[in-house]
C-alpha cells in the first residue's frame, strides 16, 4: 500500500531510539515522508538522516506542543501523523490508525489502557492518565479512554484549522478539546504500549497539575 499520502512527525528531545522509530516508519510507510523535530541533540538517527523522504528540523522554541506546531507548518500532505521517538508505539499501530483516517475520521488516537501492565506504565502514571482523561470526558462529553496518547493520526487540514496555540505536553488535550468543539470525527482504536528505550520521562505530580489545569482553559 502507498502512503504518500501521509507525514509522520517525531518530536524528539535527545530520545536514543529516534532512529528506530524513523527507520520502521520508512520500512512499513512507503511513500510517506518523516519530519524529525528535535531540541537538544538528536542521537542515533544516523541510518535514517540523508534519506530523501526523512527532513530534519531543528526546533526553534521549547515545549512539545510548539515542537509539533512547528513541523505542522511544514507538512504537505493531507494526513499526518504523530509518533513519540522513545520506541513505545509500534508503526503497526499508526498504520491502523491512518486506515481509519482514510475511513472518514478526521482524527485518530491510539489508546494504550484497553491492555497495559504496570511493568510498562507504573500504576500511578496510569491513574494520573485517567484522572485527565476523565476530566475531560466530563466537561466536554469525549467518551475518550487515552487523552494523553502520543500516538495520533489526522487530518492535516482538520488539524491546522484548529490553529493549535500550546506550547508543552498540553498539546495532546488541547488538540482532543479543541476537535470536539469543532465538531471532527474523533475515533479511538485499540493499540500496544511497550517499555520506553533510554531515560524515563514519566510525569512528575506538578506535570499532572499543569495538564489537568488544561482541561479548563477551553471552557465557554
Amino acid at each position: 500500500m502507498d502512503y504518500s499520502d501521509t507525514t509522520v512527525v517525531i518530536p524528539v528531545k535527545n530520545e536514543p531510539a529516534v532512529g528506530i522509530v524513523a527507520g520502521e516508519a520508512l520500512r512499513k510507510l512507503p511513500g510517506a515522508g518523516v519530519i524529525i523535530i528535535h531540541k537538544g541533540a538528536l542521537r542515533d538517527a544516523r541510518g535514517v538522516i540523508g534519506s530523501p523522504r526523512v527532513r530534519v528540523m531543528q526546533q526553534r522554541s521549547d515545549g512539545k506542543g510548539a515542537a509539533v506546531r512547528e513541523a505542522l507548518r511544514r507538512v504537505k500532505t493531507s494526513i499526518v501523523c504523530l509518533i513519540d521517538g522513545d520506541a513505545t508505539y509500534s508503526v503497526d499501530d499508526l498504520k491502523k490508525a491512518i486506515d481509519a483516517v482514510r475511513q472518514g475520521a478526521d482524527l485518530v488516537l491510539g489508546n494504550r489502557f484497553h491492555s497495559i501492565d504496570d511493568d510498562v506504565m507504573p500504576a500511578y502514571v496510569q491513574f494520573g492518565n485517567n484522572i485527565l482523561t476523565a476530566t475531560a470526558n466530563i466537561l466536554y462529553g469525549m467518551g475518550l479512554h487515552d487523552s494523553q496518547t502520543g500516538l495520533r493520526a489526522m487530518r492535516t487540514d482538520a488539524i491546522r484549522a484548529l490553529e493549535l496555540a500550546e506550547r508543552g505536553f498540553g498539546i495532546e488535550e488541547e488538540m482532543n478539546i479543541l476537535a470536539r468543539k469543532a465538531g471532527l470525527r474523533i475515533r479511538e482504536i485499540p493499540i500496544s504500549y511497550s517499555v520506553r528505550v533510554g531515560e524515563s520521562k514519566q510525569f512528575k505530580p506538578l506535570d499532572g497539575v499543569r495538564l489537568l489545569l488544561t482541561n479548563f482553559k477551553f471552557l465557554g
